[in-house]
């Protein structure tokens, strides 16, 4: 947050009282002692002073900005408590308030959305920002903000279908083609997509008896994104993150995510060692591409293997480049539990 913005920032005027009536006397000492009652740490107590004012001063605009900072002062970000949700209340109150007295100053509304934020009034943050867009489809403040809204309130495919549509919208920017594919992996890695998957090599050693080989892929859980939808998302990924390499031919960060990604799209294919060899061979091509753009050696064991040959030499290249992950795989056939 600016230091516009912080609540250590009432804003403090001078009070005129030799030039006031009683009543603004009378409020304005009340707006004084409300803001030392909020340096002094009592926010219950600044906000009876500030209420009190009400009575005096009510089209004060100072008041209702330093009201409203002293509640969302009292807000505990995640409660769900009577408390929590009052204090929350008060702040939008006092915002608003303050929009209306003072409509050219932009922290009302600022404030009044980040306040929305920390409540996770998430409803009433999309239908504002949903409207907003409503009237003008390329709205590119509203669709971040739709983006930030579904991403927190941890619906997903809504989230995506925002990032999908900023990159629409800035279909020659590569940043926003890039933000597709990083939230699609992010979402596969967190969503079945971890350490387990990586480390697991699915192929049979070629040197010993089949019959003496068993291999068990790591379990996937409810909620994890499996089979065809795992492969589909990684496959929208990786088609933005092309987009932005075409648009930036040295977007060395994009390259790295193609190969997570082509990694990510590889555990969906554990019961077919040679798919899930073609995904690695694809990831594999990506980092080097990758180590290229950076002008970073290319170690001399990264180099595409044969379906059916020992993961060691791609492991320790996944190792050399820094990333969490290693080319393993073997995946169960399931529908993707909810979320």
């Amino acid at each position: 947050m600016s230091s516009v913005l912080r609540s250590s920032g009432l804003c403090l005027v001078a009070l005129a009282l030799a030039t006031t009536g009683c009543s603004e006397v009378r409020g304005r000492r009340k707006i004084q002692e409300g803001n030392h009652l909020f340096r002094d740490g009592l926010y219950k107590e600044a906000v009876s002073a500030f209420t009190e004012a009400e009575q005096l001063v009510p089209n004060f605009w100072v008041l209702w900005l330093n009201k409203g900072y002293t509640c969302r002062q009292m807000i505990i970000p995640g409660a769900k408590t009577p408390e929590n949700m009052q204090a929350a209340n008060c702040a939008l109150a006092a915002f608003k308030r303050l929009q209306e007295l003072k409509p050219d100053d932009p922290r009302g509304e600022l404030l009044y959305f980040q306040t929305l934020f920390d409540a996770d009034k998430f409803d009433e943050l999309a239908k504002i920002y949903e409207q907003r867009f409503q009237k003008n489809p390329r709205d590119i403040d509203a669709v971040t903000g739709l983006i930030q809204v579904y991403t927190k309130w941890n619906k997903l495919d809504d989230a995506l279908e925002w990032y999908s549509k900023k990159a629409e919208l800035q279909t020659n920017d590569p940043e926003s083609q890039y933000a597709v594919g990083v939230f699609i992996w992010q979402q596969l890695m967190v969503h079945g997509g971890g350490q387990d998957k990586a480390t697991y090599d699915p192929r049979l050693d070629p040197n010993k008896p089949k019959s003496k080989q068993i291999k068990i892929p790591p379990a996937y859980g409810a909620g994890d994104i499996v089979s065809q939808q795992r492969i589909d998302l990684a496959d929208k990924g990786i088609e933005f993150l092309k987009k932005a390499i075409q648009l930036r031919p040295t977007y060395a960060d994009a390259m790295i995510y193609v190969n997570l990604l082509n990694r990510q799209k590889a555990y969906a294919f554990f019961d077919q060692p040679d798919e899930w060899q073609k995904c690695m061979n694809q990831a594999i091509e990506w980092q080097i591409k990758y180590l290229k753009a950076v002008g970073k050696p290319i170690p001399a064991n990264l180099k595409v293997a044969p379906a059916g040959d020992s993961d060691e030499e791609s492991a320790s290249a996944d190792q050399a480049n820094g990333e969490p992950v290693k080319k393993k795989g073997s995946a169960h056939k399931r529908k993707r539990g909810k979320r």
